[in-house]
């Protein structure tokens, strides 16, 4: 039997597409989801590229927590108009098959308690937009909990955007200018700033910048 490779600690990061199983062509969905990663993947640093795993979910493991939220910041939105949840989960990994990218250990098995807990939250109606949660045995819990709001309160401007505001956002994220923005959506560039002002988009890039910078 080959040796386990252990790393250091990492984080680990797992999502699902929300009510997937409504999705009339499943194998649109399936390629979607294989382009927006192929593209996150390359614009992003990322330790272990993002890859579907079964069905309509998807993992992968990176260096820093704000390396991973901001790969998952940028897969949601590329995903648009289906909707995605996150699990994020810090520790350490362990190498099981790395010829095949086989890999367990404490990251992963926080990163499925983190999706499972976002599905419940999620469940309850004051809480229904929440779509991340993290968890790390690595980590003060004072942190954890700090990291949790945060993300709470970002679901919840996220979860009140229009399309069209998701359209800004998401070409915000892949750094459209506003004119290029406005040119794609037959708007004016002012239209487009005042939605970045109004709907709070603004705010999401700054919340979605400082979490980004988390070691």
């Amino acid at each position: 039997m080959s040796e386990v490779k252990r790393s250091a600690a990492r984080v680990a990061v797992i999502g699902d597409i929300v009510e997937s199983r409504r999705t009339s062509d499943r194998q649109v969905l399936h390629d979607a989801v294989s382009t927006v990663l192929a593209r996150v993947n390359a614009e992003h640093p990322v330790l272990d590229p993002a890859v579907i795993t079964l069905g309509d979910e998807f993992q992968g493991v990176y260096a820093t927590l704000g390396e991973a939220f901001t790969a998952a910041f940028t897969i949601r939105a590329g995903l648009r108009p289906h909707d995605v949840r996150f699990g994020i989960g810090r520790g350490d990994i362990q190498a099981l098959d790395p010829e095949r990218g086989i890999h367990d250990g404490p990251a992963y098995w926080a990163a499925r308690d983190a999706i499972v807990e976002a599905e419940r939250l999620a469940g309850k109606a004051a809480l229904r937009t929440t779509r991340a949660v993290y968890r790390s045995p690595a980590d003060e819990p004072a942190l954890v909990a700090a990291v949790n709001a945060a993300l709470t309160a970002l679901d919840h401007v996220l979860g009140s955007l229009s399309p069209v505001s998701w359209r800004i956002l998401g070409g915000r994220l892949e750094g459209l200018t506003q004119q290029d923005i406005a040119a794609r959506e037959g708007i004016t560039p002012s239209a487009v700033s005042q939605r970045v002002r109004g709907d709070g988009i603004g705010m999401a890039m700054e919340a979605m910048r400082m979490l980004g910078e988390l070691p």
